[in-house]
């Protein structure tokens, strides 16, 4: 078994983007590599490699105590809200971002990336490009996709599948959209590898690259590793990373866990499991980069059986027992699962409650708008009245807001600074009156009128504006002390 570096949890649900891109039209003239790609192991560099980053032993998380929890911040803390520039995303095809051929038409983190997605459309012709660029959470570029291009029907478009730590895999551009081309590359070192035709969409999950292959008509899932070996064979009907030692595997109806060398540790014998950093393998939130998986490792997982009896399962794969019997259904909205101060809560639908089934809250928020449930040690509740509340893991309201004159539309839970939002409509009236940041002391860190932002994970922002994404970090400046705390 191959082991891996330590990184980020990647976002489960990227979108790709179908590219029809004019072979080099307004692109850079970065040459293409001198290396004929013959073989999906070789290996091609884009730029002088100054030092060799080496694949490094996975650091084994500690499962006992590794759930974050976001700092609280001082009373009186002061904030600037800042755009980030996002000039350089253009700038190697010529153009500015201001260009009207340019749009951002999304924005999310990666871990300690941020990945912007930029669309070129040529208004002098048909021609239309679709490709990544990628940030650091300074706003510095480290990879412009549509410089990165090889021999063998490799285009100059490219969309990201994934991160984990500094490797990403490369979904290029063809000229017949049913050929898949993919690459393995590292954002630092810019080594790129090939990754053979025969596995298809590959996704990188957290070191584990998941892929799908058509055997014999059935189309099954299986896993390389970081050297592009074939360490899981394609003989599942899903497969998700569960922790940095075990995979959720699908056999027909039946869930089960297995490692990396393929072997089964806890038998097929259910409908669901959740993964160990407590959530749905393609749950959305994930997309908006406010979960770190390392740091949010519990302690055991939980799976239904067939009869809705609830299990718990800790890292070794070893079964154990509760008294709780949860439908399906009610298990898989938000944050189902998290560990703090040696307890592990899981979410009922609208009742988080502890293993031996002692109530946290029965008011916790569900629905699609929200990420629900212990999400950075806080959770969001909302009772009948319309009144919401953030409250710890040991109960402690953090924050309260009843809305009188208005309604509170959208309430996101607490990123990893300790940051969230809430926006504000009209009564009865989908007319935005205002947005608010605020922090865990009750700080405002920005407030906009009429409309509305939307975080995507370690104090970042996207916010639309004529058909394209604007990107801003609120960053904390020296708070100062009020008469009453001197």
């Amino acid at each position: 078994m191959k082991k891996f570096i330590s990184g980020i949890l990647i976002a489960a649900m990227l979108t790709s983007v179908l590219c029809a891109c004019n072979n080099g039209e307004n692109q850079s003239d970065t040459s293409q590599s001198e290396n004929n790609a013959n073989s999906s192991q070789q290996t091609v560099t884009t730029e002088a490699m100054a030092a060799q980053i080496t694949t490094q032993p996975a650091t084994e998380p500690n499962y006992e105590n590794t759930n974050y929890v976001a700092p609280i911040p001082q009373k009186n803390q002061k904030y600037k809200f800042e755009e980030i520039s996002l000039d350089e995303a253009a700038t190697s095809s010529g153009y500015s971002m201001s260009d009207s051929k340019f749009r951002i038409t999304d924005a999310y983190v990666l871990g300690e990336y941020l990945v912007v997605s930029i669309t070129y459309s040529n208004i002098n012709s048909t021609a239309f490009c679709a490709y990544n660029v990628i940030f650091d959470l300074e706003g510095n570029m480290v990879a412009n996709l549509s410089n990165i291009s090889l021999n063998e029907g490799y285009g100059k478009s490219g969309q990201i599948r994934g991160i984990y730590g500094d490797y990403t895999i490369i979904e290029f551009d063809t000229p017949i959209r049913s050929e898949e081309k993919f690459a393995l590359y590292n954002l630092k070192t810019k080594e790129l590898k090939h990754i053979d035709s025969e596995y298809s969409s590959p996704k990188i999950d957290n070191g584990v690259i998941i892929f799908g292959k058509n055997e014999e008509n059935l189309y099954k899932y299986g896993a390389l590793d970081l050297d592009l070996n074939e360490i899981i064979p394609a003989e599942y009907d899903e497969l998700y990373l569960a922790s940095p030692k075990l995979i959720i595997a699908k056999k027909g109806e039946k869930y089960g866990l297995i490692d990396y060398n393929n072997k089964t540790v806890t038998d097929f014998n259910y409908k669901k499991i959740i993964n160990f950093a407590g959530y749905a393998s393609d749950d959305y939130f994930k997309y908006w980069g406010q979960i770190d998986f390392e740091k949010n490792i519990n302690k055991y997982t939980v799976a239904l059986d067939e009869n809705d009896k609830a299990v718990l399962i800790d890292k070794n794969g070893k079964v154990f027992d509760v008294n709780l019997e949860i439908s399906e259904y009610n298990l898989g909205d938000g944050r189902v699962v998290a560990q703090y101060n040696d307890k592990t809560y899981i979410k009922n639908r609208e009742i988080v409650t502890d293993t031996d089934g002692n109530i946290i809250t029965d008011v916790a928020l569900r629905g699609e708008l929200f990420p629900c449930g212990f999400v950075n040690g806080y959770c969001i509740t909302k009772d009948n009245n319309g009144v919401y509340n953030l409250i710890d893991n040991k109960g402690k309201n953090f924050y309260t807001n009843s809305a009188d004159n208005y309604e509170i539309s959208r309430f996101y839970s607490v990123d990893q600074n300790g940051l969230f939002e809430v926006v504000y409509n009209l009564k009865n009236n989908d007319e935005k009156v205002k947005t608010e940041i605020l922090d865990l002391s009750g700080n405002v860190a920005y407030t906009i009128e009429d409309k509305y932002i939307s975080p995507i994970g370690k104090g970042m922002f996207k916010q639309l504006k004529n058909e394209s994404y604007n990107v801003y970090k609120v960053i904390a400046e020296w708070g100062y002390l009020s008469k009453n705390q001197l």
